[in-house]
């Protein structure tokens, strides 16, 4: 059972039941949680629906880099939805097995993924990143990507304390439908 209990779709703010009606996003139990920080919750959605859809990062690598973070941190509910992603995207089940595994090093994935799975486990483990990782990341991506891979790290790092302190239930999963919105909505310019 949850620690915070989820806001009823009732309670909902106006825009917020709104996004509950209209969106998939709106479906799941971490967008009712997150209503209970109505000041901060809007910004950070807008900045969630950029890392889904207008990083200059390639969405794959992203998306490795989310389940990477989802084990590294072993949250539940942020591997579900996202492994959910990962196969709707066209990633391999056997590089979703491997990141799973923890084996980030596997002949499964080529230098530049194993490059930015090292630059994310130091950043998640460490803080910062030794000389050897940076190096290694800053030979695949440039100086905006790898800004755009910090957010992205810290964003979902933020979400995995976020659910695991309130010990969120995980729901139905609906990842892939709310990258699809994700990315209909920026197409649309909202």
């Amino acid at each position: 059972m949850a620690r915070i209990p989820l806001v009823a779709p009732e309670d909902l703010s106006p825009d917020l039941a709104e996004i509950y009606r209209t969106s998939p996003a709106g479906k799941l139990n971490i967008f009712r949680l997150h209503a209970h920080a109505p000041t901060v919750f809007p910004g950070y959605s807008a900045m969630a629906q950029a890392i889904f859809s207008k990083l200059d990062v390639p969405p794959l690598e992203r998306e490795l880099v989310v389940l990477v973070i989802a084990v590294l941190e072993d949250c539940e509910y942020e591997w579900a939805q996202h492994e959910q992603i990962a196969l709707s995207m066209g990633i391999p089940q056997v590089q979703i097995d491997a990141v799973q595994a923890g084996a980030f090093d596997s002949d499964v994935f080529n230098s530049r993924e194993k490059a930015l799975f090292e630059f994310t486990q130091q950043t998640v483990k460490n803080v910062r990143v030794n000389d050897a990782a940076y190096n290694a990341v800053a030979a695949f991506y440039s100086d905006r990507q790898i800004v755009e891979l910090l957010f992205t790290i810290g964003s979902y790092m933020m979400l995995a304390r976020i659910m695991e302190v309130a010990q969120i239930e995980l729901d139905a999963v609906h990842g892939a439908e709310i990258v699809q919105h994700a990315n209909k909505m920026a197409a649309a310019g909202e």
